[in-house]
């Protein structure tokens, strides 16, 4: 009976507030440093003219979009953004996207939508259910998310809200994960003096440094990425950062800054670009050419 009083709630209260669904398919497991698809089914009922779907992303992650429906698609701050100014017209439609998690992607990675419309010009939002990507775990599995959720009724633009569940990215991304050091001299190549034992202290024989990780791979360059646009942006948006770069890779204009022949120094130029808040992740280049 409890069960049964518990379901008739349940649809009591969709009917009450809202038809508005939405169900994202994002994968469950993803591997480091690659890409996967995703798409959202928005069943939008009769809402028309301005609607917004938004998507918070935590760190280490980046999406691009393949099919917004014609809306305006940005990704900036770790926020993508899909802007209509008149709704598709068709009571259900999907968009797509892609999902990248660079190396030092958050592990769990907790994704929050929202979808704003307006009724009898009053601004209102649907939240879904939070989608969870675990790193690792072999090839990507996708899960449906389910949305039949609460819709919030407010009257503030509630988007300029920062969102402030995303993890903290921990000191483990400064960490290179995937390059390899310089072949290093061993400690045999390496021969105290034993010819004068009466000149010669054992402070004196000192044995070869390997060569740390701070030295790039031949041909490897690294640079740090602060945004990712659907339209070209104006470098005078970037005050500060530096030597900015942009290049349009896979139909998004991407934003870097520098050009470092070694990840440590491209590490601590992030991290310094973090404190004049811009958050960014490392890009890989070999022989010129982007490799993640």
């Amino acid at each position: 009976m409890k069960k049964i009083l518990t379901f008739f709630a349940i649809a009591s209260f969709t009917s009450v507030f809202s038809q508005i669904t939405i169900n994202a398919n994002f994968p469950s497991n993803m591997n480091s440093a690659s890409t996967v698809d995703a798409d959202v089914k928005i069943n939008k009922g009769a809402v028309g003219n301005f609607a917004k779907y938004q998507l918070d992303v935590p760190a280490g992650y980046v999406i691009s979009i393949v099919d917004a429906k014609g809306g305006n698609f940005t990704f900036e701050n770790q926020r993508a953004k899909i802007v209509w100014v008149s709704v598709p017209s068709e009571p259900e439609f999907t968009i797509k996207l892609k999902v990248q998690a660079n190396s030092d992607a958050t592990n769990p990675g907790t994704f929050l939508q929202k979808f704003y419309y307006l009724e009898n010009n009053e601004k209102k939002e649907v939240e879904a259910a939070p989608a969870i990507i675990n790193i690792g775990g072999g090839s990507a599995v996708v899960a449906t998310t389910p949305t039949e959720t609460k819709p919030v009724t407010t009257t503030t633009p509630t988007e300029t809200k920062p969102v402030e569940t995303t993890p903290v990215t921990t000191p483990t991304e400064t960490k290179p994960v995937e390059t390899k050091p310089v072949t290093t001299t061993t400690p045999t190549e390496t021969k105290p003096v034993e010819t004068k034992p009466v000149t010669t202290s054992p402070s004196e024989t000192k044995p070869v440094k390997p060569v740390t990780s701070s030295s790039s791979e031949a041909g490897m360059t690294f640079k740090v990425q602060i945004g990712a646009y659907s339209t070209q942006p104006s470098k005078s948006k970037f005050p500060g950062a530096g030597n900015v770069n942009i290049d349009l890779i896979n139909g998004m204009y991407k934003v870097t800054v520098g050009n470092f022949k070694t990840l440590d120094d491209a590490v601590r130029h992030r991290d310094e670009l973090k404190s004049k808040g811009y958050n960014g992740f490392i890009a890989k280049y070999k022989d010129g050419v982007r490799i993640n």
